[in-house]
């Protein structure tokens, strides 16, 4: 017998995901389906941990890998998402698996067959094993963002992006062409997102792209002035302890 955890914020997925779970070959009881990071950290802090947890990725209060930041997970975790820029953060919180939506039957049993090997108390393997084997080939980020923009959806590649701001809580994509539109995520969570070897965040409130980085200069107290193009109307100051940072990178490129 399987446990089951699932962590799903749409409904017509998580009913999916269950049918298709009870379809399986193995033994599987569902123990219960939860759809908020909030939420889960609160069951798992409670209750025994599942064999496995499916986990959706994106959900309403965040991105579910804040949950391995509250509470130690000892499951074999699945990640279901309809976002493949995600991987590698997937497997380096111990993800056993990612599963794009919408998922196939034939890929479900693979994955949950593969668990119930490495379940098997004679293997002996550690999941630092499994994650060795399995691990990404080549890193995954993110190669472009969808935009709402009045009444249409616009895609933008992450390589036209010049810099990303955050200003009243509000984020900021602008393009090398001075092109500037809203995006619903945060700092944190673009820059674990971004490649970064193009991408680097100079302050709390600048992501910038190395191709827009018109001139760096030092100030008077040794703080780094950062000018962008496309311009911006504001001094960047870059702190002494992040400049360190900052410079190895510019060095490294």
């Amino acid at each position: 017998m399987i446990t089951v955890l699932i962590i799903e914020d749409e409904a017509a997925n998580a009913i999916r995901l269950q049918k298709m779970l009870l379809q399986s070959e193995e033994e599987i009881v569902i123990l219960g389906v939860l759809q908020t990071v909030r939420d889960s950290i609160e069951w798992l802090e409670k209750e025994s941990s599942p064999d496995i947890i499916f986990m959706d990725i994106r959900l309403t209060d965040g991105l579910s890998f804040e949950i391995f930041n509250q509470v130690s997970i000892k499951s074999y975790v699945i990640f279901t998402t309809a976002y493949d820029e995600y991987a590698l953060q997937a497997f380096e919180v111990n993800g056993i698996d990612y599963l794009l939506k919408p998922i196939e039957q034939k890929k479900l049993d693979s994955s949950v067959k593969r668990i119930k090997r490495f379940m098997a108390p004679q293997l002996d393997i550690s999941v630092i094993d499994i994650l060795k084997k399995m691990r990404l080939q080549k890193d995954i980020y993110r190669s472009r963002f969808l935009i709402s923009y009045k009444d249409l959806f616009i895609t933008i590649p992450s390589t036209d992006v010049a810099y990303f701001t955050s200003e009243n809580k509000i984020v900021h994509l602008t393009t090398h062409t001075g092109q500037r539109y809203v995006i619903r995520q945060t700092l944190d969570e673009l820059v674990q997102e971004l490649n970064p070897e193009d991408f680097f965040k100079v302050t709390r409130n600048y992501i910038v792209c190395l191709k827009a980085i018109q001139k760096l200069s030092q100030s008077f107290d040794y703080k780094l002035k950062l000018e962008l193009n496309p311009p911006v109307n504001e001094i960047i100051l870059v702190s002494r302890e992040r400049g360190i940072s900052f410079k190895n990178w510019l060095n490294s490129k």
